[in-house]
């Protein structure tokens, strides 16, 4: 598969070791589904090694749906080796309280599996924990139900049966049935939210973990704080505002004077790095349109006036036309053509 923008994106590789050891647990032999989606399966079991964010998604929302289980992320938690994100996992394990484990998780899950939005906020009556990715990464509800069973997993060693107080928001669709989220998480979960959401009432924060080890902790979380977060090289303005430009499609029209002032520099300056790289900032945004018109098409059942929107175009009609320039066909005849379950 050829390289994406979403590719800039990764996960920590030992994440999808547990995902094809569940889809095993049920018969499946994911190392085709893996390599059809970009993955090499040799490398899932790698210590330090990263891989496609994205392209772990696809993965996991292909064998859900082979599977024909929504709820496959969420249950392929149960078969993650203690410790499978590496000094991550071992952190969370021994974090000497909820709230520890919390701000360990604020400062460093950026580093695991790229996100877009990682805050934390403490206040007098509740923590709130919110994250999300970036609009890059189309398929990833298997991937946070994941995540966030994995975390509860943290939560309830040290919690117990008080994991009940939590409230989680999830940004996934709501599905069928919400019976295994109320018993694997909690009872206060939702579907639909803007961005999804740990909710933790401030009582339950300085619980003891009495699994905890204070100095393997510590080892771990300098080990985590010693890595850099790795977004797009900031000395390649070409790379940094092609990055911008795709996530921002569907915002108000990005320009030339715009780019320049976000990265610090002259529009001239901005004008002479595009030019010396040979493009420029309207080929910039064209090849963001196709490059995510395509996977749209291909990738999600949207309807192609969404499609068109989530792109930047205002009207139908002029999606139709970019379509036909870019693929000698309809968005219609396009998706007809070249779509396939991943």
């Amino acid at each position: 598969m050829k390289p994406t923008l979403a590719d800039q994106f990764e996960v920590a590789a030992g994440l999808a070791s547990g995902i094809s050891r569940y889809a095993a647990s049920l018969g499946i032999d994911s190392d085709p589904i893996a390599r059809a989606c970009g993955l090499d399966p040799s490398r899932f079991s790698i210590i330090g090694e990263r891989i496609s964010l994205d392209r772990v998604c696809r993965y996991m929302e292909a064998l859900a749906l082979i599977s024909g289980d929504d709820l496959f992320g969420l249950k392929s938690a149960e078969a993650f080796e203690r410790g499978a994100s590496g000094p991550f996992g071992y952190a969370m394990m021994n974090a000497p309280t909820v709230r520890d484990c919390l701000v360990f998780m604020g400062r460093n899950l950026q580093k695991i599996s790229e996100t877009s939005i990682c805050t934390l906020e403490i206040g007098p009556r509740a923590a709130h924990f919110e994250w999300t990715y970036s609009p890059l990464i189309l398929r990833r509800a298997q991937f946070v139900d994941l995540g966030t069973a994995q975390t509860f997993n943290h939560f309830r060693a040290i919690l117990g049966d008080d994991v009940r107080k939590i409230r989680v928001e999830l940004e996934r669709d709501r599905p069928i049935n919400t019976n295994l989220f109320k018993r694997l998480l909690t009872p206060h979960v939702s579907f639909n939210a803007p961005v999804n959401s740990l909710i933790l009432p401030t009582e339950i924060l300085d619980r003891v973990n009495p699994q905890a080890d204070l100095r393997l902790f510590t080892m771990m979380s300098q080990q985590m704080e010693a890595i850099e977060p790795r977004r797009a090289d900031l000395n390649d303005p070409v790379a940094v505002v092609r990055l911008h430009v795709a996530e921002s499609l569907s915002g108000e029209p990005l320009t030339l004077a715009t780019e320049a002032e976000r990265l610090g520099m002259s529009p001239r300056t901005l004008q002479r790095r595009l030019t010396d790289a040979g493009t420029s900032m309207q080929s910039i945004v064209d090849e963001c349109r196709r490059e995510m018109a395509e996977r749209l098409l291909l990738e999600t059942d949207l309807t192609l006036s969404s499609i068109g929107y989530k792109i930047g175009f205002s009207a139908p009609a002029a999606f139709t036309r970019s379509a036909i320039r870019w693929f000698g066909m309809t968005p219609s005849e396009f998706r007809e053509k070249h779509k396939t379950v991943l």
